[in-house]
């Protein structure tokens, strides 16, 4: 479907019945400072709207979360493009392939499918009425570098994957036990995390010692469109991305745990 012809949002109304315009506005915002395409913005636009559209049939989020779906889901999922990116030089791929396990709504995958055209990206969804969604969004959106898949993490082949990603699924160690296998050597697991303020504790904190066969690379903090929200009446939101290698076992080197990335605040 060319951008075009995207279904356009319907204006979302606050309890005193005003318009709210906070996720067109956010969206293209946060679209703009990544350096996206107006049909990349249009896209992420489109997908808000499906995901309004389905939620009452299928459950994609809770209703207290859904008038502030873009500054809660889509630009946590965003704040994770610039660390793919990182991990796409690192590891000199072209084109690598990223899971999005218990993708649900399609978060983080889908915004990043859009913002990274050059990463073919798996949603991973159990759920056969999620699954369905996310093909939906997949055909709509004319994502051709996604693909859905509707699987049990237990039935999926190892060694599949350059990264996992996952959010609000498991804390990092569980999620890493799980994962793992998924990946490839030298693979890496992103795992979202957050916290109230920067310098709190937060799941990111894990160090090394909780990922047998794996290394702590980065922590990369989000300090989540700051300026954005600050414009629109809302709080910022912080929260973190904990980046962790799969170690390779033909090779004894590799960055210590010791490297912090650069924070890329959202702003």
């Amino acid at each position: 479907m060319r951008a075009s012809n995207l279904p356009r949002p319907r204006p979302l109304r606050t309890e005193a019945g005003e318009i709210d315009k906070r996720p067109a506005n956010i969206a293209l915002a946060c679209a703009l400072e990544l350096g996206l395409s107006p049909p990349q913005s249009d896209q992420l636009e489109a997908f808000s709207v499906l995901v309004r559209r389905w939620n009452r049939v299928v459950g994609l989020v809770s209703k207290g979360d859904l008038p502030h779906f873009a500054d809660r889901h889509l630009l946590d999922s965003l704040a994770a493009v610039k660390v793919v990116r990182t991990i796409q030089e690192a590891m000199r791929l072209a084109r690598p392939r990223l899971v999005d396990l218990g993708s649900g709504a399609g978060l983080p995958g889908v915004p990043l499918a859009v913002a990274l055209p050059d990463v073919a990206v798996v949603l991973v969804e159990r759920s056969v009425k999620k699954a369905r969604f996310l093909d939906r969004v997949r055909r709509e959106l004319d994502l051709r570098n996604v693909e859905v898949q509707c699987v049990d993490l237990a039935d999926m082949p190892t060694n599949c994957c350059d990264i996992v990603a996952a959010r609000a699924l498991l804390p990092p160690a569980a999620l890493w036990a799980s994962a793992k296998a998924l990946l490839r050597p030298n693979g890496r697991l992103l795992a979202f995390a957050r916290a109230q303020q920067p310098g709190d504790a937060t799941e990111a904190d894990s160090t090394s010692e909780d990922f047998p066969g794996g290394s702590v690379e980065g922590r990369h903090w989000t300090n989540l469109s700051c300026k954005t929200n600050q414009r629109n009446g809302l709080a910022p939101r912080a929260g973190g991305l904990l980046v962790v290698r799969k170690n390779d076992p033909n090779h004894s080197g590799g960055q210590s745990e010791g490297r912090r990335w650069q924070d890329h605040d959202q702003r």
